[in-house]
């Protein structure tokens, strides 16, 4: 774990929080699941950047020591996707592979789908492929009493 490099970007006006290993010509970049932080992706970086990749993981805006953003109740996954999209742009990135579990995956599916010029390829954890559109996160396809489905529960 200590040869995981930590720093600081700023991205849409907010600081986040990177964690890096590797240096190869391909990058992986994890997107951490709810209510997690870029750890959680620790040993994956680790076995990637071994296999030559440079792994890149981020606390996601409002996790771990990442800026909360001004107004999070606005928010939403096309911002999370922008958020993607702009910290590649502030690592010089190009082209990633993206790994998301969770929370993470709909972010991996947003960037995939609005900025497929960014990606390599997808791989999801948790979280089947669902089409995003206007109304958002399509809650019916979910199979019942799938766990993301409790946390749209109101008061929850």
């Amino acid at each position: 774990m200590e040869k995981i490099q930590h720093s600081h970007v700023q991205v849409q006006g907010l600081k986040l929080h990177v964690a890096q290993i590797g240096t190869g010509p391909k990058v992986v970049l994890f997107l951490h699941g709810f209510p997690e932080i870029w750890y959680s992706w620790r040993h994956q970086m680790i076995a990637v950047a071994n296999a030559g990749f440079r792994a890149v993981a981020f606390d996601c805006r409002g996790y771990g020591l990442s800026d909360h953003p001004p107004e999070p109740e606005k928010a939403n996954f096309n911002d999370l996707a922008d958020e993607v999209v702009a910290l590649l742009d502030s690592l010089a990135i190009d082209k990633a592979f993206l790994v998301g579990k969770d929370f993470g995956a709909f972010s991996a599916f947003m960037v995939a789908v609005t900025h497929p010029e960014r990606v390599l390829g997808v791989i999801t954890l948790g979280i089947p492929f669902l089409i995003p559109g206007p109304l958002g996160i399509q809650l019916d396809l979910l199979p019942k009493g799938f766990y993301v489905i409790r946390w749209a529960e109101p008061g929850r």
